[in-house]
């Protein structure tokens, strides 16, 4: 097989025309080694930024008096405009109809019948706003939470550094998925999509979609 026409070319066709099944052609992508695998790397920044996040707080409450946690007790809370919460929360709701949708999409359209798992490249949909969807969705989630908790949960120098953390991790993945999954899965197509879809840029996205559909 050409490798410029990607890897799974022949299972996308087998789906479409009912030969395999979801599960099957699941069970082939693991065999091809182009099958999502969940490992500690996925969830460790994740704890990272609850820790960053929360350490501050649990040494105000009930790690009070605890001496290795009383540095974190003396950090001082960065104080915000209601402005500034209220669009925190407009942007986390704004997210939650773009995450629902993604994985809509992935289940029902991805081929495999699975939220991580496609065969199928998707392009239109929340994938004609943005490459990735989901990995958009989840960082402004995690990145407006520390904001619209700011009043309860003290936000330190800390909650700013879980910030800028949650936002590379994620956006690092998401180029090395394309490397490492989608370009080998759809070859010069997924290129092809690349310069059509930005990846993260939701205004620029809907911008182009705006155009597209003119």
């Amino acid at each position: 097989m050409d490798k410029r026409e990607g890897k799974i070319k022949d299972l996308a066709e087998e789906i479409r025309k009912n030969e395999i099944t979801p599960e099957e052609a699941q069970r082939e992508l693991r065999k091809r080694g182009l099958g999502h695998k969940e490992t500690w790397k996925d969830f460790a920044p994740f704890v990272v930024w609850g820790v960053l996040c929360f350490l501050p707080a649990i040494a105000k409450g009930p790690g009070k008096g605890i001496e290795i946690l009383s540095f974190f007790a003396q950090l001082p809370a960065i104080e915000f405009p209601p402005i500034v919460i209220y669009l925190s929360i407009a942007f986390f709701v704004a997210m939650i109809p773009l995450a629902v949708w993604h994985f809509y999409f992935n289940f029902k359209k991805g081929g495999c019948g699975s939220e991580d798992h496609t065969v199928i490249l998707l392009k239109n949909g929340p994938y004609g706003i943005v490459r990735h969807p989901a990995g958009i969705s989840w960082t402004v989630f995690f990145a407006t939470v520390p904001i619209i908790l700011s009043e309860i949960v003290p936000f330190t120098i800390l909650s700013a550094i879980a910030i800028v953390e949650i936002i590379t991790i994620s956006y690092y993945g998401c180029v090395v998925e394309e490397k490492t999954l989608d370009i080998p899965k759809w070859g010069d197509e997924y290129r092809q999509y690349m310069k059509e879809v930005p990846r993260w840029n939701l205004i620029k996205g809907l911008w182009n979609l705006k155009k597209r559909e003119r």
